[in-house]
């Protein structure tokens, strides 16, 4: 909604600098008359820099705005509002000066008083960023989370001025750099979906690039202290009265940055959640539904006929009501299964499965629910949430992604009890135990853009029906990425026995995929049949948002003799035979590309440096943004080269070229290796823009404005100002 000016106002100051005072409010059209602001003889406007460290980010401010209430309660309408609603603009001889919101919690104002009262309005400029969560998603460049975080302040203001920057990236135009830097979006929410502020996510994007954000004379600066000292403009600081005190800023001995990447080895986890009701006291031991949704039906052990009603196994819940996937097919259903006495708690997508029905299949008493396996509709079963993989230079490409889907296709009646005479131990052991020596499932893995645009996708469609492949984690198995959306036919998981796959089956309760190697006959190495389980996939050429969707109905083979080609589908009656069709939701984690094909896992990196070792307090500070010296393919939190999504290892400053985490700890050594002289007292208002400033009493120094108290009336100021030195801080390793 836009502002309207609702009230305005000047005064003057004992210099005769004129300042207007604009407030504008929310409203749906302008207002037919704007109010005149009247002050009191004293100090009506006080806007305050609060002191921030050298290493701060966020260098916000606030102003105070004292003025007259003509009647009883006038400007109520300007705290009974939603905050951010009310902007005050400040205007010195007509340039705009300063731009703040209404904080409304901080307004009071005499009630025993019916009008001529003054009232006090707290406006500030950045504080709308500790009210606003982050929203946004996707691969974002600095320059766009900054303009973002600017919008949802409500000020109004021009920037941000980069002009002071001077650290860079690949030898680009440094003040470029919010342009050529860009984050994941992923990075600033929590494990349960939590979004971080507006101000948390404008620390961690800027701190670890020692940069610093500050509102002066009506312009958002973002700038380096390096910068500051070298670049800006410099201006002399007039005192003002006797009160002036010298003395030193903090020293630290260490400085210690540990920037947490937010790396997890699963790209894609199983986030799939049945959200329906279930529970131990419903039980349901006909063929039928109870009612409507939720479904269920319990089982016994086995289908005895000397079954006892109070020797439950489990009960299958089944509804629509599911999240953590993208979508389910239209005739598959979520599902939770409740342990009563038997049975494993677990959720997923059930695409067919029988009722309990205490008989076997010949009897007619189960009954089919949602599908038949036999059936091969090219539809899809379940698709994932795309989530993102990051794109890595070829060099750093020595890894997979494994992909891993956990099936319970099973005969019996009870599938988590031995098979028996009453728990279908002809077909499980003669069928599924035996001749089910390989069993497929049609998916597709595609890598999309941000705008999903499909990019690649992963087949190994000339694996999948191959018989004479050696069976190893080699070229002739790992598939290809190609471009393109693929589609059902592109890639295939398969299930089978690394140790027998002609006497044995890959199948029977909830077993994984393992490494597709086609039909193959041939032997595999040792080392190939303790692979871990999971579809090794190379790692993708490019950077996107991978999609995994799996569709519905199963291949389902039998090797027949050891004869090379002796590989036969299964006929249609072995698979309706089958009772369980369960599926859990697909993970994919990212591994190396070595023996044990280990987890690639990243804990939080630490960086320090010693700065001065006669000081008692070190200097810590948590990144959630920032730079590695190797790749992490799996981390959420590295800053990304906006041109290829790579991420960046290396950033220029001050004649170094390594991890920014390095050049924030030079730039801290710079400012706390030795005492750095500071200044306080009264003094002429500093009404530039960014600037360092001198002092005549020590014209060899330049000075950085730590805290500033502008009592503008008076046209004077309470500084604080500390000495500042450019970054001058060199590894001995670099």
């Amino acid at each position: 909604m836009a502002k309207y000016k609702r009230y305005s106002g000047e005064f003057l100051s004992r210099k005769n600098v004129r300042w207007r005072i604009d407030i504008l409010r929310e409203a749906d059209a302008a207002f037919p008359v704007t109010d005149e602001l009247r002050f009191p003889a004293d100090s009506p406007l006080v806007m305050e820099w609060e002191h921030t460290d050298k290493e701060e980010t966020v260098c916000g401010s606030t102003a105070t705005l004292r003025i007259v209430s003509p009647g009883d309660r006038t400007y109520e309408d300007l705290y009974t509002v939603t905050p951010g609603s009310v902007r005050m603009d400040v205007y010195r001889n007509d340039i705009l000066y300063w731009s703040g919101t209404l904080d409304p919690e901080f307004y009071e104002e005499p009630y025993a008083w019916f009008n001529e009262y003054e009232v006090n309005l707290t406006f500030s400029d950045f504080g709308m960023l500790d009210r606003c969560s982050y929203t946004l998603g996707g691969i974002r460049t600095l320059q766009e989370l900054v303009a973002y975080a600017l919008e949802k302040t409500g000020i109004a203001c021009n920037g941000p001025d980069t002009r002071y920057i001077t650290t860079s990236c690949d030898g680009k135009n440094a003040e470029g750099l919010l342009t050529d830097l860009s984050v994941r979006s992923e990075n600033f929410y929590d494990e349960e979906g939590e979004a971080k502020t507006l101000y948390e996510m404008l620390e961690a994007i800027l701190q670890p690039l020692a940069l610093r954000i500050v509102q002066r004379a009506g312009t958002v600066y973002i700038h380096d202290l390096n910068g500051l000292y070298l670049l800006a403009p410099q201006q002399e600081v007039i005192w003002m009265g006797e009160d002036q005190t010298m003395g030193t800023d903090k020293v630290a001995n260490k400085a210690v940055v540990t920037f947490s990447p937010y790396a997890k080895a699963e790209t894609m986890e199983n986030t799939l959640t049945y959200d329906d009701i279930h529970s131990d006291s419903l039980i349901n031991l006909s063929n039928s539904a109870v009612g409507s949704e939720p479904e269920y039906y319990s089982y016994y052990p086995d289908y005895s006929p000397n079954r006892d009603d109070r020797n439950l196994s489990f009960t299958l819940f089944l509804s629509r009501k599911g999240s953590g996937l993208k979508e389910i097919g239209s005739t598959a259903r979520y599902f939770h299964i409740q342990p009563l006495l038997g049975g494993n708690e677990s959720e997923g997508v059930a695409y067919s499965f029988c009722t309990g029905g205490h008989g076997n299949l010949i009897g007619g008493l189960p009954q089919r629910k949602l599908n038949n396996p036999e059936a091969k509709p090219r539809t899809v079963l379940m698709r994932t949430r795309r989530m993102p993989v990051q794109a890595l230079e070829p060099a750093d490409r020595n890894k997979y992604l494994r992909l891993g889907l956990e099936l319970l296709l099973d005969m019996r009646y009870n599938p988590f009890t031995e098979p028996g005479d009453e728990n279908e131990s002809g077909n499980q052991k003669n069928l599924a135990d035996y001749r089910f020596n390989f069993v497929q499932v049609p998916v597709s893995i595609v890598l999309y853009d941000e705008a999903g645009t499909a990019l690649m996708y992963y087949s190994n469609r000339k694996i999948y029906n191959n018989k004479n492949l050696k069976g190893d984690l080699n070229s002739t198995t790992e598939g290809e990425w190609l471009e393109g959306a693929g589609g059902y036919d592109s890639c295939r998981l398969e299930w089978y026995s690394g140790e027998d796959r002609h006497h044995q089956s890959g199948v029977s309760g909830w077993k994984k995929n393992r490494h597709n190697i086609g039909l193959s006959i041939q032997d595999t190495y040792a080392s190939f049949k303790r692979l871990p389980e999971g579809q090794y996939i190379p790692y993708p050429p490019k950077g996107g948002y991978l999609e995994v969707c799996v569709y519905a109905g199963i291949y389902i083979y039998e090797w027949t003799t050891k004869v090379a080609g002796s590989i036969k589908e299964a006929p249609t009656d072995w698979y309706t035979k089958i009772r369980w069709m369960l599926y859990k939701a697909p993970t994919v984690e990212v591994v190396n590309k070595n023996i044990t094909h280990s987890s690639v896992e990243s804990e939080d990196i630490e960086y320090s440096g010693v700065l001065n070792a006669e000081a008692k307090e070190d200097l810590k500070l948590d990144t959630v943004c920032g730079t590695s010296a190797r790749a992490i393919a799996s981390a959420k939190g590295v800053y990304l080269h906006s041109s290829d999504g790579v991420m960046v290892k290396t950033l220029h400053r001050a004649g170094r070229n390594t991890q920014a985490e390095q050049l924030l700890i030079g730039t801290l050594y710079s400012q706390y290796a030795d005492r750095k002289t500071k200044l306080t007292g009264t003094a002429e208002c500093l009404c530039t823009g960014l600037q360092s400033y001198t002092e005549r009493g020590q014209r060899e120094k330049k000075f950085v404005l730590m805290s500033d108290v502008q009592d503008v009336q008076a046209d004077e100021s309470e500084l604080e100002i500390v000495e500042l030195r450019p970054d001058e801080y060199k590894a001995e390793n670099e």
